[in-house]
């Protein structure tokens, strides 16, 4: 009998690496949370600090690794401290392109296998994306030179092992540091152009499109080229369906757990249903997402087939460590997750938002004319502690006394406010708890010129709808 259990134990482990190979996967061990929700062998890499870097700009970092077919869960791919930044998958996903940025010397880039071997320098400059070419899956790395601070003049490119056939792509206008993704034909970019103004750039007409302003753009193929780029709050993506053009917002900070708090360092992953993030940032402050903290980890969600809102959501590592510049590699060719959706693209109503909402004032901007109280004032911040940025809003709650123009059914009301301009703080800004006004305010959402500001809230997990007061009546 116990010969009998023994054999049907392999039988039944032999099916089970059958069925992987199939495409199909287990549902337990360290990666069943991960293999659940893209349905196919599944890496991630990312950099580990120990919670105060999480821009990645020092020197003390480790590059991490998850696999999820291989049983070990989270792991050291390169343990000695150093730096590590924006480290990137290649197409096959057998290799991590990284760059370094310790000064004084030039931002170089460099790959290393998987396993950890084979470090090795590629250039000098800082890698911004990989891309396969469909003419022979050839691998290629994107490097931007000719840097001041985090913008680059000019982006070159050049096969993974052949650097010396390295060619400029692009030196039409600055290029910044975050996301650069190529689409599949090597054609267009999407990329900041530079911060704020988030676009694609014809790689071949050497001309820009514009289409927002924010941070940590992405490009992607669905039915046709998708594009987002994340919002100032470091909670929402504007995805934007480039041929269609029309856009919609996706609330990407509500994985479990996250009760509101921001996130950063979005990416699409290789499948366009997937991408990646770290946080939750929540140590408090002002420009949170600069704060870090070790309990930054990453995490993956999927798009709903229409790319209307994140489906599912899988938290990839649980560490001591804060988590930064997440990259995924899926086997796009198990997945049983489409690519290409068999419906329309967005929410019923992304076919009527090409502009975002519309002129102040409008009625479907939904403007209230309100005697309101403060309740809840959010603290001006520093100019300096919102840096890059320029021009920052507060999010002050409100009780309504009453409405004297309009439709408004709550008692409370959460109002967006403008706290700091042109790297001023505003002194009619700071407003004491108890104050009554008279305030004109308009749906923040249907003011577009607001997406790629900053906006500071004390009250990230509220339902109240966000109104923007647009002046005195």
């Amino acid at each position: 009998m116990p010969r009998l259990l023994r054999l049907l134990h392999c039988a039944l482990a032999s099916l089970s690496l059958s069925l992987s190979g199939c495409g199909l996967y287990a549902v337990d061990g360290p990666g069943a949370e991960v293999r659940a929700l893209t349905g196919a062998h599944t890496r991630v890499v990312w950099v580990q600090h120990d919670g105060k870097d999480p821009g990645a700009v020092g020197d003390q970092l480790v590059l991490m690794g998850f696999d999820t077919h291989d049983g070990k869960g989270e792991r050291v791919i390169l343990g000695k401290r150093g730096s590590y930044v924006k480290p990137l998958l290649t197409p096959r996903g057998n290799r991590i392109v990284f760059s370094t940025r310790v000064k004084p010397g030039p931002a170089q880039v460099f790959i290393v296998n998987w396993d950890g071997t084979g470090v090795r320098k590629l250039a000098d400059g800082f890698a911004l994306g990989l891309w396969k070419n469909p003419a022979d899956n050839g691998e290629w790395v994107y490097v931007g030179t000719d840097n001041t601070n985090s913008e680059f003049a000019t982006i070159s490119r050049f096969p993974i092992d052949a650097p010396d056939r390295r060619e400029v792509v692009w030196n039409t206008s600055l290029v910044s540091i975050d996301n650069f993704q190529v689409s599949a034909d090597g054609r267009y970019a999407g990329a900041m152009l530079p911060w704020p103004d988030a676009g694609i750039a014809d790689l071949q007409n050497r001309t820009v499109k514009k289409l927002g302003q924010g941070c940590w753009p992405a490009l992607t193929s669905a039915r046709g080229p998708l594009f987002w780029y994340f919002d100032g709050a470091h909670r929402n993506l504007t995805m934007v369906d480039v041929e269609a053009d029309t856009r919609w917002m996706v609330n990407i900070n509500n994985a479990p757990g996250f009760d509101g708090a921001e996130v950063d360092y979005p990416r699409w992953t290789n499948h366009p249903r997937f991408f990646a993030i770290a946080g939750p940032y929540n140590q408090g402050g002002l420009n949170q997402a600069r704060t870090g903290g070790a309990q930054t980890e990453v995490y993956l969600g999927r798009f709903s087939e229409d790319f209307s809102r994140v489906e599912a959501w899988a938290r990839v590592t649980t560490n001591g460590g804060g988590d930064s510049y997440p990259d995924t590699w899926i086997d796009v060719d198990r997945s049983p997750h489409s690519r290409r959706p068999r419906g329309p693209i967005g929410p019923v109503h992304a076919s009527a938002a090409k502009a975002t909402g519309g002129p102040a004032g409008h009625a479907h901007a939904g403007r209230l004319v309100v005697n309101a109280r403060l309740t809840r004032p959010v603290a001006i911040p520093a100019p300096e502690s919102i840096l890059p940025y320029r021009n920052a809003l507060v999010v002050n709650e409100y009780e309504i006394l009453d409405v004297v123009q309009g439709t408004y059914a709550g008692k409370e009301i959460r109002i967006a406010q403008w706290a700091i301009r042109n790297s001023r703080a505003l002194a009619e800004a700071r407003k004491i708890a108890g104050a009554a006004f008279t305030l004109v305010v308009e749906r923040y959402d249907a003011h577009p010129e607001l997406e790629g500001e900053r906006l500071i809230s004390n009250s990230e997990a509220s339902r109240l709808p966000l109104y923007y007061d647009v002046g005195q009546p």
